[in-house]
């Protein structure tokens, strides 16, 4: 009768969040009357600003990646999860600046629109056609597997809940269906305010569940004292599992840092900030919210652990049995639904970017001067949604790790960024063909065709490091 009246509950929350959505669509649809402001709005403020960037870094890997990630590698991992995000947001706020202030130089320069998402700021800027093509086309592919994640993690935990068919299959198509119609039919605009209520239940659900998990533990003292005695381990690094190590922590630190400037999703919302104010105060914020976020998830982590070790070998999902046994059964319910809002927030601005990133670089003029922009918007994401609706149907053992490779792989991408703000054309061309040579070669360390470790030190190292060197170079010359 309780595993009834939990799915009551979980329908119940849901119909509640999706007449939300329903509504917020259909409000905003009304007011996208042009393209400039379906795929850009115009101008965000602070607080949509703040939760436009923090919905584009945390979805599903934060509410269930990232305690699985404590739980199996302990506190060590705060290092990987905490400093990190700070430093993303500290570099943020400088560099964004930077790109604010040079997408304006372009927009004067060109005496255009000003540039609000990558593909625009490489037509601009005269790159090549045959490095936007390849931009886009990586940047696509190695995003696929991120949207997967979203898609997976909601449908699983949901299947788990709420069980429809055998498998998770159903709950992914519906989810899917969810975040296309929310996309297509109220833009950008939609995307920043379900990043609003995302960024809301996300502290509200993880902090509540945290608190729970506390009590269940008789306290943060008695907690850290059984895991002690369970997994000493566990409260030290390195960790058992022997995974974050220099070079783990390295290669995860520049794949993270960098994602502001070559993930479409997040780069827009470095460009549609209302002003250098508010972009400022919204990345200061960032690293502020991180820190709420990644602390809770901590203890709920080292929670099921302890929980693991009273009730031995449980099956299911071990965050539902920990909510199940800590908290009120309302909770459940609001936990799976703030899985489902996080990945919503983060997908559907993902398959918006990826939409307009890919009609940007089939047009000649600028996106918000075609009439036909948003169709081909729309097309180009139900057809990436369809890939990363059949990815989500394979395995996969880990959230964390599984977006790591992503991470990695957009972060290859940066050398032709970086090449935009150079006037030679050599440079912009050594600049590409670094790119394009180093994410080739790590999409074959990921297929095991070139070896993942060289001499014992990972492969990204020597790719970074190739990168770097030819950054420091190139920056030299155009200095003298």
């Amino acid at each position: 009768m309780f595993q009834n009246d939990k799915q009551l509950l979980v329908i119940l929350v849901l119909t509640i969040y999706l007449l939300f959505l329903a509504g917020v669509a259909w409000i905003t649809a009304k007011k996208s009357s042009n393209n400039r402001e379906y795929l850009f709005g115009t101008g965000f403020g602070s607080v949509l600003s703040l939760f436009g960037i923090s919905a584009s870094l945390f979805s599903s890997f934060t509410l269930q990646g990232m305690p699985e990630f404590f739980k199996n590698h302990g506190i060590g991992a705060w290092v990987f999860l905490g400093i990190t995000d700070v430093c993303l947001a500290t570099l943020l706020l400088y560099f964004g600046l930077k790109m604010r202030k040079f997408s304006r130089l372009l927009a004067h320069k060109n005496q255009g629109f000003a540039t609000n998402n990558l593909t625009e700021w490489l037509k601009q800027s005269q790159m090549p056609k045959w490095v936007i093509l390849f931009f886009v086309v990586a940047s696509t592919i190695f995003m696929i597997p991120y949207i997967t994640i979203g898609i997976k993690g909601s449908a699983v935990l949901l299947q788990n809940a709420v069980p429809l068919g055998e498998n998770y299959f159903i709950w992914s198509v519906i989810i899917v269906l969810m975040m296309l119609g929310y996309s297509w039919f109220g833009g950008i605009r939609a995307v920043f305010i379900t990043d609003v209520v995302q960024g809301v239940i996300l502290m509200f659900a993880i902090w509540a569940v945290a608190v729970f998990a506390i009590q269940g533990a008789n306290g943060i003292t008695a907690l850290f004292s059984d895991i002690q005695q369970i997994e000493p381990k566990l409260l030290s690094a390195p960790v058992p599992v022997g995974l974050i190590n220099w070079q783990f922590l390295l290669v995860s630190f520049i794949s993270i840092v960098t994602i502001p400037y070559v993930q479409p999703q997040m780069t827009t919302r470095i460009f549609v900030a209302k002003n250098d104010r508010a972009f400022t105060r919204s990345t200061m914020g960032l690293a502020v919210f991180a820190l709420l976020v990644i602390l809770p998830t901590l203890f709920v982590g080292l929670r099921a652990v302890q929980l693991q070790h009273e009730m031995g070998n449980i099956t299911g999902d071990f965050l539902l049995n920990l909510i199940s046994h800590d908290a009120p059964a309302i909770f459940f319910a609001i936990f799976i639904v703030g899985v489902l809002a996080s990945n919503m927030s983060t997908t559907d601005s993902q398959l918006l970017a990826i939409g307009t990133e890919w009609r940007s670089a089939m047009l000649t003029e600028d996106i918000q001067a075609n009439a036909t922009a948003k169709s081909g918007v729309k097309t180009v994401g139900l057809i990436v949604a369809i890939l990363a609706l059949l990815l989500a149907q394979t395995s996969f053992q880990s959230l964390i790790l599984f977006a790591i490779n992503s991470f990695i792989a957009t972060s290859l991408l940066l050398p032709i960024v970086v090449a935009v703000t150079y006037q030679s054309s050599k440079i912009r061309l050594v600049l590409s063909i670094i790119s394009v040579v180093t994410v080739c070669i790590f999409s074959l360390s990921m297929f095991n065709i070139v070896p993942k470790m060289i001499v014992g030190y990972r492969i990204e190292l020597f790719l970074y490091a190739i990168i770097g060197f030819c950054l420091l170079l190139t920056f030299i010359k155009e200095k003298k």
